[in-house]
């Protein structure tokens, strides 16, 4: 009975997953990084492809809030964007060489962190 109430719990535990974030590995899709970057068309879909949709970067889940009402606010108030020094943006960090650069299909960061050059703006 030990024994069945153990592997019990273990199939709860990996197979149900404890935890509240559950990532979904997308097949790379190379992405073009155009002249002058959106973010509302160019880096919210990435956050809505990739980000938020799994739990992970929704409201009340793991900070920063990357839903569409939310994203531009938390990124900016909290601080995961530097208009001075992008390429030490917290946000660019994360996506290019950091724990989130294996969810990213290739070219993700790079518009980020043309977005952030071209100053961040909420367009």
């Amino acid at each position: 009975m030990k024994k069945i109430l153990f592997f019990l719990v273990l199939a709860v535990a990996f197979g149900a997953g404890v935890s509240s974030c559950t990532y979904h590995e997308n097949d790379p899709v190379p992405v073009e990084v155009p002249d002058s970057v959106s973010f509302s068309a160019n880096v919210l879909p990435i956050f809505d492809a990739r980000c938020d949709n799994s739990g992970c970067h929704a409201t009340g889940g793991i900070a920063p809030d990357l839903t569409t009402a939310n994203a531009y606010t938390s990124l900016i108030v909290f601080g995961y964007v530097d208009t001075d020094l992008p390429e030490q943006s917290q946000l660019y960090l994360k996506m290019s060489s950091g724990s989130m650069a294996k969810f990213c299909n290739p070219g993700d960061a790079d518009i980020v962190l043309k977005w952030i050059q071209q100053g961040a703006l909420d367009n």
